[in-house]
């Protein structure tokens, strides 16, 4: 593996095409995706070029010279036409898949064309068509509610994550269609709403927090982790103590053994509840060390510690540099994250330059004349209803995976229809087990982890002590039927446990194994322990979020955002396995996933020598742009004004709206300078309305508006409810759950959810007779042994 990231290759998606229509950052990195593992991706753009060729987040309101940055990363060895209307719909017949955004051209799919919809809200619902931006959607999905500090309004999450993961959900869905065509013969159409994603990534189960603990309000209240990314003696360090483990570790690695047990600071709600105490213990010997010190002292101790990286910082950090993370964007003049993916059948491609607009019109005009067009397909009233199915119906996963990241990829793929089976035991269960609510007293107290259950809807759980040769034995008997292999623990265990992808690969030739390590296979910061926290503090995704003048801010974004990029990769496998015969190994550093979401920082630092960084609720998008107070008790309105007809159109609904129309505001650069005074202005305006009806009257304006709606609450959002995102499953022990969906829906795939989260080792006996013929006898003898675990 440590040359793997060097060689290039055809790819994973070698003979895929893709028609790429509509702009924004969502659509352009599902493209990206795409076309790094191998597709020949397309872009349409308009005759005066996709808006983002222009784009620059650190000088947003003057265009880019020449072509920006951020496209080129975005864009790299695409193709690019332009062409619309009937020329456009002559080159459906070419693609295998058309992927749409928002206000993309409209087109006639082919029966054999797979259709992504990437939108805001889905097509229809009661906010179909609403104005939005990221900030807005982070209103809807309930991700700003509890972000910040009670003394200053709620907080968004920097940096347009939810756009990024849009896109990342879009590539898998794409892959998820080719599936369906290859499994089914129907090619589906797909819809990713961003509000969906968005309800899955940037909130924690809320709803299910609620449910199991009846503590909506609590939840609901603003604060931080603490410690998270704190002060040291020379700038910034990111710590994440999860677990009382974690916490009496880092006890001892402060020279404060006797804390270990003190239950006011032992857990993350103790500190909270008991904040200054924490930090006259912890503050002081911060202080005193230097990040490089602290850092060190965190690989000694296994205590998740992490430098605190940003555009400027990135490209310096040695484990980055060892690795050759950063490379050179093939245009020249600025650097940007590879791919996060390390494929050993099928690296990707060799980058070549973003394209000129429309320079290739021709040449794609001609590869679709010599296609030829599928029968037309018969009227809807016509057709016979297609029932829906599941394209990875037959594949069956052996999940060693643990806590979020893993376990919310194998979910993805356990909802379109995959077996996965989930290998834990009673002596180490999956962590995040323990981030129950319950008390230990409860008999069911395992089974009460929000987290578990939202990630493992639908897995069955067989409880086998893998450290033991019989163990051991029966995994790689499981692992010779299965179609895929995942794990992200640290890299040295799989090969403590002698289950190394060599070892599967002996009895199982075309096994794909899916490795989701913190930080890669190799590297100075190998072994390093890691969480999502520590991701986002090391990779940027932290430095856009907080206030300007307080630490920047961390939320478990990155696990979700792992999962659906390794189930991106997996279906990446999973196509070259369909058409080679060919298995492979595939690593997947969790941290690298997370500098491709937060690329625009290396990317704009890189090329304009410009560091991006955290103002709140402003951003480059709007001016104005923030969360302002309404009448009532921690009721807020996002409020994103994204042009100057915009601004018109609110100067109009304020009862003085005059001064808005003063010279130095009619433009968007204007309005920036003056933020404050225009602040002061809408906060004192909106202060009387009553929220829900002036984002009504704000939308219908055409201006981007959104209640900050309670995360706890956010199963009764009106368009999420319309939608059924959320799935009721009975649990033989807590009763109905109501269960998030997974940011992708289709009339033609099954995505519903075919069981709760899974008892430990409920299922063993019947996986190991099943897929193994292990007799009743054998059974009671391997528990007898202590070898599996039996309910």
């Amino acid at each position: 593996m440590p040359g793997l990231a060097a060689q290039t290759g055809s790819g994973a998606l070698g003979g895929v095409r893709v028609l790429e229509l509509g702009g924004g950052v969502a659509v352009a990195y599902c493209g990206k995706l795409l076309t790094d593992q191998g597709a020949d991706v397309v872009k349409v753009e308009p005759a005066e070029g996709d808006a983002l060729r222009s784009w620059r987040a650190s000088d947003p309101d003057h265009r880019a010279p020449g072509t920006s940055a951020l496209f080129r990363y975005l864009n790299t060895s695409k193709r690019s036409v332009t062409v619309a209307g009937a020329a456009l719909d002559t080159l459906v017949p070419w693609a295998d898949v058309v992927v749409a955004g928002d206000g993309a051209p409209s087109t006639q799919a082919g029966s054999g064309t797979v259709v992504v919809s990437l939108s805001a809200f889905g097509p229809d619902g009661p906010l179909a068509g609403t104005p939005w931006t990221e900030l807005t959607l982070q209103g809807w999905c309930g991700s700003i509610s509890a972000r910040g500090f009670p003394d200053r309004p709620p907080l968004q999450q920097g940096g347009r994550a939810g756009e990024w993961l849009g896109g990342a959900t879009a590539a898998f869905a794409a892959l998820a269609g080719i599936s369906h065509r290859a499994a089914h013969g129907v090619a589906p159409r797909l819809d990713v709403p961003l509000l969906e994603v968005m309800a899955v990534c940037l909130v924690t189960y809320p709803t299910l927090y609620r449910d199991f603990t009846g503590a909506a309000a609590a939840l609901s209240q603003r604060g931080s982790d603490y410690p998270s990314v704190e002060r040291c003696k020379d700038g910034w360090i990111g710590l994440c103590l999860f677990s009382a483990q974690q916490w009496a570790d880092f006890a001892v690695m402060i020279g404060r053994p006797e804390l270990a047990e003190d239950t006011r600071l032992n857990s993350m709600a103790g500190r909270g509840r008991n904040r200054d105490l924490a930090r006259s213990v912890i503050d002081p010997w911060l202080a005193d060390h230097t990040a490089d010190e602290i850092f060190e002292l965190g690989g000694l101790f296994r205590v998740p510690v992490s430098y605190v990286g940003n555009g400027r910082t990135l490209p310096e950090m040695e484990h980055f540099r060892e690795r050759g993370v950063f490379v050179e964007n093939p245009g020249g003049g600025f650097i940007q994250p590879r791919s996060p993916f390390l494929m050993s059948a099928t690296p990707v491609v060799a980058l070549r330059p973003a394209p000129e607009v429309g320079a290739d019109t021709d040449a794609i005009r001609a590869e679709a004349a010599a296609v030829t067009p599928p029968a037309p397909a018969a009227p809807d009233w016509e057709r016979d209803p297609t029932p829906r199915e599941r394209p990875l119906a037959g594949v069956t996963i052996l999940d060693f995976t643990a806590y979020w990241s893993g376990p919310a990829g194998t979910h993805l793929l356990c909802a379109l229809g995959a077996e996965v089976v989930k290998i834990e035991s009673f002596k180490r269960p999956d962590g995040i087990r323990f981030g129950t609510v319950a008390p230990p007293e409860q008999s069911d107290w395992l089974e009460r982890s929000p987290i578990y259950q939202g990630a493992n809807p639908g897995k069955r759980s067989v409880a086998i002590d893998v450290t033991t040769p019989e163990g051991r034995d029966l995994v790689l008997r499981l692992a010779s039927r299965c179609d895929g292999v995942w794990e992200n623990f640290t890299p040295r265990v799989m090969g403590n446990l002698g289950l190394t992808y060599e070892d599967l690969r002996a009895v199982n030739p075309g096994v794909i194994m899916v490795r989701i390590p913190g930080f890669g296979l190799e590297g100075p910061w190998r072994d390093h322990a890691g969480f999502a926290q520590t991701m986002e503090q090391v990779s940027g995704m932290g430095w856009l979020t907080g206030y300007a003048d307080r630490n920047p801010l961390v939320r478990t974004t990155c696990d979700p955002a792992a999962g659906v990029h390794a189930a991106f990769a997996f279906l990446c496998a999973v196509h070259h396995r369909r058409v080679s015969g060919e298995g492979q190994l595939i690593e997947m550093p969790m941290v690298e996933v997370a500098l491709n979401i937060a690329a625009e920082q290396v990317v704009e630092q890189s090329a304009y020598g410009r560091l991006l960084d955290r103002d709140a609720n402003r951003g480059p998008v709007g001016a104005p742009q923030g969360v302002y107070p309404c009448a009532g008790e921690e009721q807020w309105v996002a409020l994103a004004v994204v042009d100057d007809d915009q601004w018109v159109r609110l100067c109009a609904l304020l009862p003085d709206g005059a001064w808005g129309r003063s010279p130095e505001l009619v433009t968007r650069a204007g309005r920036r300078t003056a933020h404050d005074r225009i602040d002061a202005e809408l906060a004192k305006w909106l202060s009387g309305q009553d929220r829900d009806a002036v984002v009504r009257d704000l939308t219908a304006a055409g201006i981007p508006a959104a209640p900050v709606w309670p995360q706890t609450h956010i199963d009764a959002q009106p368009q999420l409810v319309h939608a059924g995102f959320f799935q009721t499953v009975g649990h033989p022990t807590i009763g109905p759950v109501g269960y998030p969906g997974i940011g992708v829906r289709s009339d033609a795939v099954d995505t519903s959810f075919t069981g709760p989260a899974p008892l430990l080792g409920q299922h063993t006996a019947e996986v190991l007779a099943g897929m193994l013929g292990c007799s009743d006898a054998e059974l009671a003898g391997l528990a007898e042994r202590g070898v599996v675990g039996l309910r």
